[in-house]
């Protein structure tokens, strides 16, 4: 079966998958995309993602064009044309084509584009045993607009994992321009220290996660004292457990940091309870 793309209205195979090399998506980095995962053709949390997204594309001057209902039908359409009920799905948005120059687009139309692939997930071994992260030189700067969305713009993140992987590292952890832990390449961070869940704050840096969202909310139903919060390179390298978040892998535990264990070096109680739990 082929796989087929989802481009302004129209699903096309990928092979045949086209958009405008003027595109100021293309031309600018100037555009946004969500990643989500359904779970037996149902997505997950898709309300929060396209609020994400709308809040988002409200900054950079592109709401007027975008429906939240519109988006979620063509979703649900991608999805079920490509008859992956356990899917990997992207939505992206670009700003299209319009007037050349560095100004926010008054004319042209929007560049949607919606993928759905065969979900593939890390190793079973990976959820059991943690894998190794690796804090790297890359920045994340907390005063920048594009810091709080997810924009196509990806640079530093792909910068940052090629150092982790350097570092013989499975993922990079990345500091603010303070000094002070944001996140990870492509997921937010959370620490369990005495106890007690911290994560970065949004005036970190980081992107604020949906999944990050709903395990703060699951920590907080089960008693877990949750902190958001500025963190210090220290009580990173001190904490009892260390895991990681997003809509793809849920929860993954993070078991050495530079090369020394976290805690116990094996994955904690209070991870392994997350992790049940968000599943």
């Amino acid at each position: 079966m082929k796989e087929l793309i989802y481009i302004n209205g129209e699903l096309v195979p990928r092979a045949e998958a086209r958009i405008s090399p003027f595109d100021r998506g293309i031309l600018y980095g100037y555009g946004l995309f969500e990643t989500m995962r359904s779970y037996g053709g149902h997505v997950f949390s898709l309300d929060r993602h396209l609020a994400r997204l709308i809040r988002s594309a409200a900054k950079l001057g592109l709401v007027a064009s975008l429906d939240s209902v519109a988006l979620e039908q063509a979703i649900y359409q991608t999805l079920a044309a490509n008859n992956h009920p356990d899917a990997r799905i992207r939505l992206t948005v670009l700003a299209g084509e319009g007037e050349r120059g560095l100004t926010l687009p008054t004319l042209g139309k929007l560049t949607i584009i919606i993928a759905a692939e065969k979900l593939v997930l890390p190793s079973i071994q990976a959820y059991e045993e943690g894998i190794c992260a690796a804090v790297v030189n890359t920045r994340r700067n907390s005063r920048s607009l594009l810091s709080g969305i997810k924009s196509i713009n990806y640079l530093d993140s792909l910068v940052a994992q090629s150092e982790a992987i350097a570092a013989g590292a499975d993922q990079a952890i990345l500091l603010n321009e303070r000094g002070f832990v944001a996140e990870c390449g492509t997921s937010n961070i959370f620490l369990v220290v005495g106890g007690q869940l911290l994560t970065p704050s949004t005036d970190s840096g980081i992107l604020p996660g949906v999944t990050r969202e709903v395990v703060l909310e699951l920590a907080r139903g089960l008693g877990i004292m949750a902190r958001e919060g500025e963190i210090p390179l220290n009580e990173l390298y001190s904490a009892d457990e260390v895991f990681m978040t997003n809509s793809i892998i849920e929860v993954m535990p993070i078991t050495a940091v530079n090369g020394k264990p976290v805690g116990s070096g094996m994955v904690g109680e209070i991870t392994e309870k997350l992790m049940g739990v968000y599943r």
